[in-house]
């Protein structure tokens, strides 16, 4: 989360993992790997993003729901992967699941151009949240910094301006909506994870604008 310190914690099994706010190691995972999906988007067909991300996100949510039946197999995906994960997550689904999942959906409902922008905002906004947000004095909104909320929106915009700068996908006005979205809805106390809702929310908002 953007405002909270970090931490470390074990889950039920032992294993060190990150506390809700992690590391920036972790921060940069999100970002390379998040990153990785709005990237390749730009030069996939959106037929092939659409298959190889739903085996992607049918993959992850497989070994996650089977790991939670199968004490050994969890243990060893905690052994491996501790260091990039949350607390909860060594016992509920994955963000990285969560976020391919959404990819799936946006790829899928809105296409290319603003399925690229939303995953976009997710990968590089919620990074910069985080950073700032920690470091902000001031009040807090349901634990989190409106600086980080703000940073969240202003590299959003910058995204924005970089992919229809660069022609990577058609600029609209309404993708600063979707922006503004995508931070308010990270700043939100929403019961679902993050990874989910910001490309949802983000999505619908500039398809219902951006047509």
């Amino acid at each position: 989360m953007a405002s909270t310190e970090a931490q470390s914690g074990s889950d039920f099994n032992g294993y060190e993992v990150s506390a809700s706010n992690p590391p920036i190691w972790r921060r940069l995972f999100h970002l390379i790997a998040g990153s990785s999906v709005p990237v390749a988007g730009i030069f996939v067909p959106e037929d092939g993003m659409v298959i190889a991300l739903a085996v992607l996100a049918a993959g992850g949510l497989s070994l996650d729901l089977l790991r939670f039946r199968i004490g050994w197999l969890n243990q060893v995906f905690l052994r491996w992967f501790a260091p990039l994960l949350k607390a909860e997550e060594g016992h509920r689904i994955t963000g990285a699941t969560y976020m391919l999942i959404a990819a799936v959906i946006v790829f899928y409902l809105f296409g290319t151009t603003i399925a690229v922008a939303a995953m976009m905002f997710l990968a590089l906004g919620d990074p910069a949240a985080a950073l700032v947000g920690r470091r902000m004095p001031g009040p807090r909104f349901w634990g989190k910094s409106p600086g980080g909320t703000a940073a969240f929106v202003a590299i959003a915009l910058l995204a924005v301006a970089v992919l229809g700068g660069t022609g990577a996908v058609e600029y609209h006005w309404g993708l600063l909506v979707g922006a503004a979205v995508a931070g308010l809805v990270e700043l939100a106390p929403l019961r679902l994870d993050d990874n989910l809702t910001v490309p949802l929310a983000a999505g619908t908002a500039m398809h219902f604008l951006v047509g």
